[in-house]
């Protein structure tokens, strides 16, 4: 999945983080002014921590275990794996012969659903089988909207460069994204300084 942006939170306190937005796709456009789109770039950010992938953040400097633990604590880690789950998708184990079904359904161009959900890609790991369930933006944004208590786009720099895309990274346009959530508790896995590349969109 190519990177569409660039996020770099330049705050967090009291139930509000303030991120400084980059695009580095010149097809990508500026960040959506949505929730969604707040709320997505910053589970990207604990998916990465999950998955002890702390070293694909710059600034961040938890080893594997301390990343890991970071992003589960009960405080917000279930919360985050459920949105995570519903705006990305999730792997689910299935077995030998669902997984043959799928495939073949797949080779004849048939309709793939695994227990009465669309399939979005079939996956194996040694002897394990899985299937992709992807991610459904309408009921993610539905889920966001009761976390979230105010958000915006704003202060934005470089946007003449959509037009003329620059050689220089430093004139890449970019925008500040600006999250308010009712429940504080919830961005505690999020530090000042970091950055990541996200393809939220």
């Amino acid at each position: 999945m190519s990177e569409l942006y660039s996020v770099l939170v330049e705050s967090v306190a009291g139930g509000e983080v303030v991120l400084r937005v980059t695009t580095v796709h010149p097809d990508a456009g500026p960040p959506p002014d949505t929730a969604s789109f707040a709320v997505d770039v910053l589970l990207e950010l604990w998916s990465l921590l999950d998955r002890g992938f702390g070293g694909l953040v710059d600034g961040c400097s938890l080893e594997r275990d301390e990343a890991q633990r970071l992003a589960r604590d009960p405080a917000w880690g279930a919360r985050c794996q459920q949105l995570r789950e519903l705006g990305f998708g999730r792997q689910v184990e299935c077995t030998p012969e669902e997984y043959a079904a799928l495939e073949a359904a797949m080779m004849e161009g048939g309709p793939m659903l695994f227990r009465g959900e669309p399939v979005g890609g079939l996956l194996g790991y040694g002897k394990q089988s899985y299937v992709f369930i992807p991610g459904d933006p309408a009921v993610f944004a539905t889920a966001v909207a009761p976390l979230v208590a105010a958000h915006g786009v704003d202060q934005h720099e470089f946007d003449e460069s959509y037009e003329d895309w620059p050689d220089d990274p430093d004139r890449r346009p970019r925008a500040r994204v600006w999250l308010r959530v009712h429940d504080p508790q919830w961005l505690g896995f999020v530090r000042p300084g970091w950055r990541w590349d996200s393809a939220a969109h």
